[in-house]
């Protein structure tokens, strides 16, 4: 079968980027294939020319359910854009967020720094005046601490007295985890008392400092760099 020249210009083509996903084998040889065309006819950049392509078109419009093969194939494409579109707008948002509150954090360090600036001389003459004292009501509140430490493990008890509560706590008891999970491969009993916590998620940015939120008692804080992998631009394709 012959095809129109625009048809058979992008069916020669063979630099269509699969989508991050669960394609199978036989998904990704069609869309190498096939895939630029099928982008074609999808974004109207070439127009149907048997009713077949036509009903290739109004599934890719969402128009109807897919049918054939080209068509499944296709909507998983659609679905796979739709995640990578939504992933780089949410880390998007995010960096633009920590961008705006960097911005405010260097602008409030410069404000305070120049009134600091100007009570400096005012604050180290303080400074000399208390350090002494201080350090000894330090070192007194810090002795006095360890005795009342000391008191109540001898007494095993917890106490509440002055203001203070100390809490007595029995030693606590550990298991090794490494062994435990051994012993577990031949006694699988064990497992049924196993606790499995929830997912979580850490996040590291490719930033080096991390700044903290702006306020009288905040301060820059470094956090770990870590270079974060760009992703991919819209539509799946590099």
């Amino acid at each position: 079968m012959s095809h129109p020249p625009e048809h058979a210009a992008l069916l020669a083509r063979r630099d269509f980027v699969i989508p991050l996903g669960n394609f199978a084998e036989p998904e990704r040889d069609l869309l190498a294939k096939y895939g630029r065309w099928l982008e074609g006819l999808a974004s109207g950049a070439i127009a149907p020319a048997t009713p077949a392509q036509e009903q290739f078109v109004t599934v890719a419009r969402g128009e109807r359910d897919a049918e054939t093969d080209f068509e499944r194939v296709w909507v998983k494409v659609m679905r796979q854009r739709a995640v990578a579109v939504e992933v780089a707008r949410t880390f998007q948002a995010l960096a633009k967020a920590r961008a705006d509150r960097a911005a405010l954090e260097a602008e409030y360090t410069a404000a305070r720094a120049a009134v600091l600036a100007q009570v400096r001389v005012q604050l180290n003459a303080v400074d000399e005046a208390f350090a002494a004292r201080v350090a000894d009501a330090v070192h007194g509140a810090d002795a006095a601490e360890q005795e009342v430490r000391e008191l109540v493990l001898r007494l095993g008890r917890s106490v509440n007295l002055a203001g203070v509560r100390a809490t007595y706590s029995s030693p606590r008891v550990s298991w090794d985890s490494g062994r435990l999970e051994a012993y577990a491969q031949h006694h699988p009993e064990v497992l049924n008392f196993r606790k499995v916590g929830k997912p979580f998620v850490a996040l590291k940015f490719g930033d080096k400092d991390s700044p903290a939120t702006p306020g009288p008692a905040a301060l820059p804080a470094g956090e770990g760099a870590e270079t974060m992998k760009a992703l991919p631009p819209e539509g799946g394709e590099e």
